[in-house]
């Protein structure tokens, strides 16, 4: 089957599973990037948009058929161009074919119908690449197992999100995370047992932590809060508590059906309201920020919110340094500090 890569949340993965496609998101591990150091500016791209960058470009994931990227984020737009440039200018040979999904995450009545015309636009591209045309029954049944995967999914967060949590925020992450990585049927499968095996688990204890902050691909700011013996039970990102969970219908336009799930209800790093994260702040004891020196998105509204949280009495806690690698002693203990206040 041929690989499809995926830099974000916002492509239909139902759409490249119908076209024949196994759709994987693309997370490169920590380590150097000579390729990505040769041709992207400093402090431009983040660590993982580099990372994409030089597996693509430096020949290192030949498996790769297709790259497709949406443009729900500056830096995955400046990704396409900078990889097309590359391919313009005969510096990376054998490249995969680069498309760019271009949804726009403005809300309004013009955006909706510019995207869903992109929409269709992309399945006809993938029928031209396959050769043939997408059946509807295929739409259908990749529908059906994201729908699927979707309901486990809902079991997992409701088991962090009680008063009495039975499954922790590390746990979670690497739990939810894995549907980017698998088969949509044998995810949701693998899913549901496990969400039955962790509902027969004693409650968990400790104070009750949201995060707030750049994008986590990986565990490690959640195993260093909970390392201190409290419990990460959300956090504002689509890798964990706003992963896409509404399910698609079926009744009407199947890709309009879709579109509107990417369009509406798939958080994006380009989405400028805070209702979700004001609101689920309401229901823990603490806040933590998370903004590495990559940022360049939230700290701009990271002000505004931390005094929004003062007025209500939640407290929070600030963290700069990049959680991929291990934290030191000295951030380790403001994060002792502040979870044990929180626990007095």
């Amino acid at each position: 089957m041929s690989v499809a890569g995926m830099t974000s949340n916002t492509v239909p993965w139902e759409l490249l599973r119908a076209a024949g496609y196994f759709p994987l998101m693309l997370n490169p591990p920590p380590g150097t990037v000579p390729f990505a150091d040769r041709f992207m500016e400093d402090g431009v791209f983040s660590a993982r948009i580099r990372g994409i960058f030089n597996g693509i470009a430096s020949g290192a994931w030949p498996f790769l058929k297709m790259v497709v990227i949406p443009r729900t984020s500056e830096q995955e737009h400046k990704l396409f161009l900078y990889l097309h440039e590359m391919a313009r200018q005969g510096f990376a040979n054998g490249l995969p074919g680069l498309y760019l999904y271009n949804l726009l995450h403005s809300r309004s009545d013009e955006a909706e119908v510019y995207g869903l015309g992109r929409t269709h636009e992309f399945r006809n591209y993938l029928e031209r690449c396959a050769g043939a045309s997408i059946a509807t029954a295929d739409i259908a049944c990749a529908v059906e197992q994201s729908n699927r995967a979707s309901r486990a999914i809902r079991r997992l967060l409701d088991l962090r999100q009680r008063t009495e949590p039975r499954l922790n925020g590390t746990e979670a992450l690497a739990l939810i995370g894995a549907m980017y990585f698998m088969d949509r049927a044998e995810y949701a499968q693998l899913a549901e047992e496990a969400a039955a095996e962790i509902a027969l688990r004693p409650p968990g204890r400790g104070v009750r932590i949201l995060i707030k902050g750049s994008p986590l691909h990986h565990t490690g700011l959640h195993r260093a809060i909970e390392s201190h013996g409290a419990i990460v039970v959300a956090e504002d990102d689509w890798w964990g508590s706003r992963v896409s969970t509404k399910e698609i219908s079926q009744q009407a336009d199947i890709v309009r059906g879709i579109f509107g799930k990417y369009f509406r209800e798939a958080p994006s790093p380009r989405e400028l309201s805070h209702d979700w994260f004001l609101s689920s702040a309401a229901a823990v004891d603490g806040v933590i920020f998370y903004l590495p020196p990559e940022d360049d998105v939230l700290g701009w509204d990271y002000p505004r919110l931390r005094e929004t949280l003062n007025e209500r009495g939640t407290p929070s806690l600030l963290i700069r340094e990049d959680a991929a690698g291990e934290l030191s002693s000295e951030c380790h203990r403001r994060i002792e500090d502040f979870i044990r206040k929180l626990d007095t």
